[in-house]
């Protein structure tokens, strides 16, 4: 299998400044973003919005993108956090890394089922992912989440998070410290039935003494 993805250029040995670090440059990539933010083909969060074109060409630069399109496609907001997409941390770890595999857990029963990702670094040094498990995806939580994935694709959700975890330990700066958007979703935090009918007295401007008084805040 060839793991070469032509929509990432990286450039180990040179990092690209920050167009935000000069005012020159800050410039022209704002008259590029402008440019963008008028194409129909992006993702709707960036068109007409120059401003948000702007953060996806200094991303790309970041990340040693081609183009900020690619950025486009695959960095989202989840639950109010930017968040790159599951196909960008395998991709990201497929072109940072040789003899990219996947090492599976398939034979002791369904909650053993579980991944890992492998792969040797530039220097020809194997490096390891953590072990991503169903028995995991429960004990944290992230199975029985509401309109959870794990629950319809496990093992393609299994494969996201082993990318995840190991290109949070082995090329954390091409993340640049964000989640990808299955992590976002799998830690955004559940909602009780109490908090969101105080919300909604909330948001509606009447607040209801006796709600508060019998439903009091937990501590």
């Amino acid at each position: 299998m060839d793991n070469k993805n032509e929509l990432i250029q990286y450039e180990s040995c040179k990092t690209l400044p920050s167009v935000y670090s000069d005012m020159n440059l800050f410039n022209q990539a704002m008259e590029m973003a402008k440019s963008l933010a008028k194409a129909d083909f992006i993702p709707n969060s960036y068109k007409n919005k120059p401003e948000n074109c702007l953060i996806a060409i200094d991303t790309a630069r970041q990340v040693g993108a081609r183009s900020p399109l690619f950025v486009m496609q695959n960095l989202y907001v989840v639950n109010g956090k930017p968040s790159w997409s599951g196909q960008y941390t395998a991709a990201i770890v497929r072109k940072n890394f040789k003899n990219v595999r996947l090492e599976w857990y398939k034979n002791d029963g369904f909650e053993k089922l579980g991944c890992r990702v492998i792969a040797e670094d530039k220097n020809g040094n194997e490096c390891q992912g953590s072990k991503i498990t169903i028995e995991m995806a429960k004990k944290e939580g992230w199975y029985s989440k509401t309109g959870s994935k794990w629950l319809t694709m496990p093992e393609q959700m299994l494969q996201y998070r082993a990318f995840a975890f190991f290109a949070r330990i082995h090329c954390p700066d091409k993340l640049m410290g964000l989640h990808d958007e299955f992590e976002n979703e799998d830690i955004k935090p559940e909602r009780s039935s109490q908090a969101e009918a105080l919300e909604q007295q909330l948001s509606g401007d009447v607040i209801d003494a006796e709600y508060i008084k019998e439903n009091p805040e937990p501590q």
